[in-house]
Formats: structure tokens, C-alpha cells, sequence
């Protein structure tokens, strides 16, 4: 047996993790005590983020015929799929990626949709809008005297929470706010306030709150109700020369902004109402295909979901453990992960398959670039 680190792909936060390998079979984690940002430290999720690389693949394409996803080969579904392209007007087909894929990946997708004339593309980032100020480092939070945690960041977010109860213990105050009367922050918490929403809170921001703010103190939070709350939290923030820590939705959310548009749920159902055909990379969107009238879904994924059962052709990718690549956390910091093993037999990259796709459709992509 032999220990390989990568970055952990759970959440947001970009922590290192040692992944047990036997020969070519992941078995286990084990403390990445040497990373920065969590220090030996996992959560539960990422302790069993390995899984997800190996349980419920997708290991061969498929091609819905007669209402039903049957097995097929590489080159009838890709064939398909360039078909479908080539018969539709670009206005009519939409890609959508994920902040799971790599930067290198959405870079690309980014690519293939320009060059095809594509302009519908984006990805899944719950409420998050692309910010161009000041974001909170982790070095922030340790050091910080105060500060005001909306939503359970300590609990859904732990390693983000351990920081934040260093910072109480090294003298800080806790202030929480959520929907919910109890929850893990706010149990550890000096005070907590109950409200209705977060547009409630932003609306009626308490006082008691902006009273306690000064220059080492941070706004942290991981939801938001409206794309809106994200500038008016960062507005309050640097009202009071404070700073916003946006905990973001996936392990990728904040490098992807840099190739493609950040989508709400509201987005992306508003988006579909205005297509054809859907190009969905490794998310499920399953409640937003709900009542569309699409003629098409080409799902590309790694990992069965409702919206690879609910799509036309289905093509498998390789998994974060049988890649290489960079994500970049919710405070900015690019981390790079390499391969730790061989995909399954004739499951491809992301890159890969679009370089494909592309060929046929005489798209020349900057793989590699």
C-alpha cells in the first residue's frame, strides 16, 4: 500500500487529502497533516470523497432508443451527438458545465461553445454572481475579533468552522444568523439572530451587528437567497472596513467564473425555456427538466444521476482521482491535483471528448494550452 495527496473535492474550501492506494484501488484517506489550509483535518464528506470516484460510475455510453437508455459505443453516441449539433442552429443548443469540472476543463468548454457560435453556456453556482472585490483569506478568520456567520457554516462547512472557533478561542466574538432558531453555529456562537431570510436581514441589518464591526472582522456565509445579497453583504462589509468569506457551492465554483457565467436555478430554468438541445457536463439538473420542451439532453458525466436517466445519450469521463487539473477555492487560491489512478477501460477525459466532438465538427481546441 502507498498514500498519494490531492485536493479534496466535497466543498468549496480546498482541502489537501491523502487517498490510501493499493495497487490501482483507492481503499481509504489518511491525515494530509502537511496542507495549509486543513492541516491534517477532514470532514466526514471528505473523508469519503473517494467514493464517489468509484461507487454508481458510468462506464459506457448510451443511447435512448425507444424510450429506453440502451448500451452503446464511443463512437455511435459521438456520432449522435455531432448530428444533433449539425442539424441545429447554435442558438438553439445550450452548454452547461459544473464547478466540479476542472479550470482547464471549463476553459475549454468555454472554447468548444465560442467556436461553434454557442452563446447560451454557464454553470450551476447556486446565488453566487461573480464578485470582483476584496475576499477573506483563512488567515482572516483566525486572526479576526469579530465575526458574523450567516447560515450553519460550522457544521456544513467544518473546516471553515474549526477556523472560526479559533478565532473565538484566540478572543474573537461569534455573532450567527440563520432561518433556523438552533443549529451548530449557533450553539457556538455569543449571540444568534432568528429571521425569516436573508433579504430580511440585509434589509433590517441589525445594529447590534454593524456596532461590533472594525477592521479585523468578516462576514462568512454559505447561502443566499438572491444573486442580489452577495453585493449588498459585500457593500455592508466595506461600509464598516470589513471584509465578505463566501463559501461557495462546489469545489470549483470560483475558478469557473473565470470561463463561464454563473447560473442561479432561475438562471439556468429561464436558459433551458429558450432552447432545444442541452449539453449538460457532470451536474444534475434534474428538478430544472422538470417542464421544458427540449428535444435533446447529452448528458457527459462520471457518476449515474435522475438527469442521465432522463437524458438521450449519456458518454462517461473520467473521475477527479483519474485526472489531472487545478481548482481554485472559495478564498482564490489555485491548488493543482494530479492523477491517482487508471480509469476504467475506455472511459476518456472531459477534454478528451470534447477534442473529439470538435474534430468532427472542425473545431480545432487548445488542448493542452
Amino acid at each position: 500500500m502507498f498514500v498519494k495527496k490531492s485536493i479534496c473535492p466535497s466543498c468549496s474550501v480546498g482541502c489537501g487529502i491523502n487517498l490510501v492506494c493499493n495497487n490501482d484501488e483507492i481503499v481509504g484517506t489518511y491525515p494530509y497533516k502537511r496542507h495549509p489550509i486543513n492541516e491534517g483535518k477532514n470532514c466526514l464528506r471528505g473523508r469519503d470523497s473517494y467514493k464517489k470516484a468509484i461507487e454508481n460510475r458510468i462506464l459506457t455510453p448510451y443511447i435512448n432508443e425507444n424510450s429506453k437508455l440502451e448500451e452503446s459505443d464511443l463512437d455511435s453516441a459521438i456520432n449522435k451527438i455531432v448530428e444533433i449539433i449539425k442539424n441545429n442552429s447554435p442558438e438553439d443548443i445550450a452548454i452547461i458545465s459544473s464547478g466540479d469540472s476542472t479550470n482547464e476543463e471549463n476553459k475549454i468548454i468555454s472554447e468548444f461553445a465560442k467556436a461553434y457560435g454557442i452563446n447560451k453556456s454557464g454553470f450551476l453556482s447556486g446565488n453566487v454572481i461573480k464578485y470582483e472585490g476584496d475576499i477573506a483569506s483563512y488567515d482572516d478568520l483566525n486572526n479576526a475579533d469579530f465575526i458574523f456567520v450567516i447560515g450553519d457554516v460550522v457544521k456544513e462547512n467544518p473546516l471553515i468552522g474549526r477556523r472560526i472557533m479559533i478565532a473565538k478561542d484566540n478572543g474573537a466574538e461569534i455573532f450567527t444568523c440563520d432561518t433556523k432558531e438552533l443549529s451548530t453555529s449557533s450553539l457556538n456562537s455569543n449571540k444568534h439572530f432568528t429571521l425569516e431570510s436573508i433579504s430580511d436581514l440585509i434589509e433590517n441589518f441589525p445594529d447590534e451587528v454593524k456596532n461590533k464591526f472594525k477592521e479585523n472582522s468578516v462576514i462568512v456565509f454559505n447561502k443566499l437567497e438572491s444573486k442580489e445579497e452577495l453585493n449588498d453583504l459585500a457593500k455592508i462589509a466595506s461600509e464598516n472596513n470589513s471584509k465578505i468569506l463566501p463559501v461557495l457551492k462546489d469545489c470549483n465554483t470560483y475558478g469557473s467564473m473565470d470561463y463561464l457565467d454563473p447560473l442561479s436555478e432561475e438562471d439556468l430554468k429561464k436558459l433551458l425555456s429558450e432552447i432545444k438541445n442541452l449539453i449538460l457536463i457532470n451536474e444534475d439538473i434534474s428538478s430544472c427538466l422538470e417542464d421544458n420542451n427540449l428535444e435533446s439532453v447529452i448528458y457527459i458525466g462520471d457518476n449515474f444521476n435522475e438527469t442521465s436517466s432522463k437524458s438521450d445519450i449519456v458518454l462517461p469521463i473520467c473521475s477527479w482521482l483519474e485526472k489531472e487539473g487545478s481548482f481554485t477555492n472559495t478564498e482564490g487560491l489555485t491548488q493543482n491535483f494530479y492523477k491517482i489512478k487508471n480509469p476504467p477501460e475506455n472511459v476518456l477525459e472531459e477534454i478528451e471528448l470534447l477534442k473529439l466532438i470538435g474534430e468532427k465538427l472542425d473545431i480545432t481546441l487548445n488542448v493542452g494550452d
